[in-house]
């Protein structure tokens, strides 16, 4: 679960913050008919609110705690199901998997 979560938000952050906006202007005009009843209709949507610079590192921080978070609750699991000798070995393809699938994460995000 929580890499789910960090790749959602890694995937959606910048469709919230501009087609979020959208939802506001559309609200004023909901048919199309040339109504403005909240005083947005003529509003457009700033693209320059969020810089790549900063969504880049929104995904990056997103993805990051997700595979953090799931390495934790994955260990605190294990500890739980294995003897203490067990459980550290066990752990260790789960470790090798947690660091390179946030590396090719990051790899794609900052890819040109």
């Amino acid at each position: 679960m929580p890499i789910a979560a960090g790749f959602v938000i890694a995937h959606y952050f910048s469709l919230l913050v501009f087609d979020g906006r959208q939802t506001f202007i559309l609200a004023s005009d909901p048919l199309g008919r040339g109504a403005d009843l909240f005083g947005t209709a003529a509003r457009t949507i700033d693209y320059t609110v969020v810089s790549t610079t900063a969504i880049a590192c929104v995904q990056l921080a997103a993805i990051v705690l997700g595979h953090l978070a799931a390495t934790v609750a994955a260990n605190d699991r294990s500890i739980r199901m294995f003897p203490a000798s067990i459980a550290t070995r066990v752990q260790y393809p789960l470790l090798a998997a947690m660091v390179a699938l946030p590396c090719g994460a990051v790899g794609l995000v900052f890819a040109p």
